[in-house]
């Protein structure tokens, strides 16, 4: 009985581990700090830069606006060159996640 149930418990766990977005990209299940592009343009390589982020606790609570409009709209980029990403989170506690929009 206790094997069976250790067994049901290892599959729904390992079931809700494969069940996130596929396109998340590197994740540190303790510790991540990276970063990474996220999208390009055919436009030059600009001088401003502009940030929008938004966070998480727990997965539960998710507040920002992390939108490539704002952040280009706060450094006043009418021409986006590139977008980078970086995610930050300690043990899925608490996330955030910051979108870096380069252009003119």
């Amino acid at each position: 009985m206790k094997k069976t149930i250790f067994s049901i418990v290892c599959a729904v766990a390992l079931a809700l581990g494969m069940t996130s977005c596929g396109a998340i990209g590197i994740v540190g299940g303790i510790y991540q700090d990276t970063t990474t592009p996220e999208a390009v343009t055919a436009n030059a390589l600009g001088s401003k830069v502009g940030q929008a982020e938004v966070w998480s606790v727990l997965g539960v609570v998710a507040l920002g606006d992390a939108g490539i409009e704002k952040a280009a709209k706060e450094a006043g980029i009418t021409k986006v060159s590139h977008v980078d990403k970086k995610m930050w989170s300690i043990l899925g506690v608490y996330t955030k996640v910051t979108y870096t929009v380069y252009g003119n």
